[in-house]
């Protein structure tokens, strides 16, 4: 399956940053892998099917009581960010290349402000009290939908995930995605202490929310520890395997995880080779992609 992506977003609006973009989305899988759509505003409200009607064989002359659909409104709201980019006039005129300086301070901004997104992604207000609702707050938080390794420190998780854009996706608003603006000014700002310097500046923008139409289609292994019995196994993941199925109908597109977690597994393998050697280092399971990501925690809260 394929999907749009941020990086497709921007081939198709001309090409405007799309250099920028991909060069700091490689380093982001859920920016590179997840659905995004833009929007006009802020919000997306949408009618979501939370249950299907009663269907079933009758006998002759027996009738069947009605039934229908089951519906809710939801509202998915972006929230916006922001940073503002300072070189001093000094710097800049000193440059060898005062361009690629531009692209550099650009470029580490795009970065972060990417990073913050893929974490907000997963652990919501957790993460950024300010910004869009996460994963976790958006999910089925009960037991049919998680499963518990029951670790009490330096904890992770592991997610089962559909990646469809009628399941989970960004949200971008505002019509326009993550920018710089398309022209540098030189403006007075200050310095720590509140003195005044000549500076060319620049502003990262952008509205991002992150919207899961369908709360089946995800599932938590959480708590995942570094103890004896709480590292990740491949019990667990075939746990949530058939808690994913059970409750979408449908197989898990994609499973991102910590390299941490991807380790145990691996190492959770090596005992039962035949020959005793290391097991190799996974990157699908069951033929599932195992997405590596430095957004999911190490020392998780929820």
């Amino acid at each position: 399956m394929s999907f749009p992506t941020l990086l497709d977003i921007k081939k198709l609006n001309d090409g405007v940053g799309f250099d920028l973009v991909e060069e700091n989305v490689l380093l982001c899988p859920e920016l590179r892998i997840i659905p995004a759509e833009v929007i006009a505003g802020a919000e997306m409200k949408l009618t979501v099917r939370t249950d299907l009607p009663t269907v079933g064989f009758r006998n002759l002359n027996e009738g069947m009581a009605r039934s229908k659909s089951q519906y809710e409104t939801r509202v998915f709201s972006c929230a916006d960010i922001s940073g503002q980019i300072a070189i001093d006039l000094g710097v800049y005129r000193r440059a060898l290349d005062p361009l690629r300086l531009q692209q550099a301070e650009a470029s580490g901004f795009m970065e972060a402000a990417f990073r913050h997104v893929a974490k907000q992604f997963w652990y919501g207000t957790t993460n950024d009290a300010k910004g869009f609702p996460g994963i976790i707050a958006q999910m089925l938080a009960d037991t049919a939908h998680e499963v518990d390794a029951t670790g009490s420190t330096a904890k992770s998780s592991v997610y089962f995930v559909r990646i469809a854009r009628e399941t989970c996706q960004f949200l971008f608003g505002n019509g326009t995605t993550i920018d710089l603006q398309p022209e540098w000014k030189e403006e007075t700002v200050n310095d720590a202490k509140g003195n005044p310097f000549r500076a060319l500046t620049n502003w990262l923008s952008g509205a991002v929310g992150a919207r899961l139409a369908n709360k089946n289609s995800v599932v938590r292994i959480k708590n995942i520890g570094t103890g004896t019995g709480k590292t990740l196994t491949d019990a667990l993941m075939y746990s949530a395997y058939e808690k994913f199925t059970t409750a979408l109908g449908a197989e898990p597109t994609h499973i991102f995880l910590t390299p941490r977690s991807r380790e145990q597994l691996r190492a959770s393998r090596t005992a039962t080779t035949t020959t005793g050697q290391p097991a190799p280092l996974p990157t699908d399971w069951n033929g599932i992609p195992l997405i590596a990501s430095s957004a999911i925690s190490n020392a998780e809260t929820i």
